[in-house]
């Protein structure tokens, strides 16, 4: 059993990514070389539905090395990530006398993540929590950085992303690649759209490496993963230890997402969370064009990647344009009611831009199919 390991130096709460294969059955044992106590703890597993045989083979490690173990089986919609489902963990918890010395493992992908997350984050006010993600979002992106959360409801009755949180690190994220290959090709290609967003934060290496495999990584070659999840996952890893509160560079991971997270929400679209990012960030360097920032050659060569990936670059039915800007001054990048967007600047830089030119962001709506 191969395993990468990528430290993720986060001042005070140092943690680590180990990635491999078949690392879910052998939890145990990766959780005990990395100083996790394992034998007379408390353990609650929260996971989905889609990863239960994963989760039992998690739970058995787990149980066989001396652990109690109680597991709660959660609904992984956008609707459903509520202090409901956090509190179907704290219940799950209280259900095996949990105390401050418990372990919370999320099992899942990324919305999964957030919610137990947030759970441990606040139970008892905080105890340890173990990542293992399941799918490629997660595994590059939402379960590195500590940041947890639950979607709130708008004044409109749409949904706000993850506007209710906190920051609460792992103690480790084990990123199993075969569960990647039980993924249906649609979420799978989903978690591309964060790493192309990665490479565009990076720079041409990583981006270069995308072009080259992205056809292979688009069916799922666990070969192409098993190298691109380590090189993905690494830029994160090296932005959010030298940013781990988002008061600077950190924000740059938001590349996408203020236009991504205001269309996901429009329920008649019915996006995955990384399609979303996908024509997201295909606003964003639109926009970046529009305002001088981004050669038109660069953000054409976005485009191709993101559609070399199987992702879509334009809105599958028509949305109201003002309708999305609205939601937009939602985002929790916004300060005193101005908009900030995250745009490119080439393969390699990016910028945050305080109250951008409205004609560009309309622009950049028009440009995605928004009327």
């Amino acid at each position: 059993m191969t395993e990468t390991r990528i430290a993720i130096d986060i001042p005070d709460h140092p943690t680590s990514l180990v990635v491999g294969r078949g690392l879910s059955s052998n939890l145990a044992s990766i959780m005990s070389r990395a100083g996790i106590a394992v034998s007379n703890r408390t353990v609650v597993i929260a996971c989905d539905a889609n990863v239960a045989t994963q989760a039992e083979r998690a739970e058995s490690s787990l149980r066989a090395a001396g652990a109690a173990t109680a597991r709660v089986v959660l609904s992984a919609t956008e609707r459903d990530k509520s202090m409901d489902a956090v509190a179907r963990i704290w219940s799950a918890a209280l259900s095996v006398k949990a105390d401050r010395s418990a372990l919370v493992i999320a099992m899942g992908g990324g919305l999964i993540g957030d919610l137990a997350g947030f759970a441990a984050a606040t139970y008892l006010r905080g105890v340890d929590l173990v990542q293992v993600p399941t799918t490629l979002l997660a595994m590059v992106d939402a379960a590195i950085g500590g940041k947890t959360g639950v979607n709130l409801t708008l004044p409109d009755g749409s949904l706000g992303k993850n506007l209710a949180g906190a920051f609460w690190q792992p103690k480790l994220t084990v990123a199993d690649i075969e569960t990647l290959a039980t993924l249906p090709r649609r979420e799978l290609r989903a978690g591309l759209a964060e790493c192309v967003k990665h490479a565009v934060i990076d720079g041409e290496q990583l981006f270069r490496a995308m072009e080259s495999d992205a056809p292979r990584l688009s069916e799922g070659d666990l070969a192409a993963l098993e190298r691109l999840v380590p090189a993905s996952a690494t830029v994160k890893a090296r932005i959010v230890s030298r940013d781990p509160f988002e008061r600077g560079d950190r924000a740059w991971l938001n590349l996408g997402h203020t236009f991504g997270h205001a269309i996901e929400t429009e329920p008649s679209l019915e996006l995955l969370h990384g399609e979303a990012v996908a024509i997201g960030c295909v606003a964003a360097a639109r926009c970046a064009v529009e305002l001088g920032l981004l050669a038109a050659t660069d953000a054409a060569r976005i485009e191709r990647l993101l559609c070399a990936c199987g992702l879509p670059t334009t809105l599958p039915a028509p949305v109201s344009a003002a309708a999305v800007r609205e939601r937009m001054a939602y985002d929790k990048k916004s300060a005193h009611g101005t908009l900030r967007l995250v745009l490119p600047r080439s393969i390699g830089a990016v910028e945050i831009v305080a109250a951008p030119a409205e004609q560009a962001v309309r622009t950049a709506l028009a440009a995605i199919g928004a009327r």
